[in-house]
């Protein structure tokens, strides 16, 4: 069951919020941010950025989503573009 929108905004704006607060370059943001089917949050990264650079704020994207969804885990990675 997909969670509602307002929670998959939610998580978007916290994604973006820790980045900003630490300053990061301003490509270094969530343009989406949802559940798979496997209840996995899925997250888009900016056009002109990749998952690598939205990483390196990874502990406080964390920190920031579990205020949000407590059952986040850990971030993976999948860099795979079309």
């Amino acid at each position: 069951m997909p969670l509602p929108n307002k929670i998959d905004q939610a998580i978007s704006s916290v994604m973006n919020r820790a980045p900003f607060n630490q300053q990061a370059l301003a490509h270094i943001r969530i343009m989406n941010a949802g559940r798979n089917a496997m209840g996995a949050i899925t997250a888009i990264t900016h056009q002109n950025a990749i998952a690598e650079m939205a990483r390196q704020y990874r502990y406080i994207i964390i920190t920031g989503v579990r205020t949000v969804d407590k059952g986040l885990i850990d971030l993976e990675e999948n860099q795979s573009r079309e």
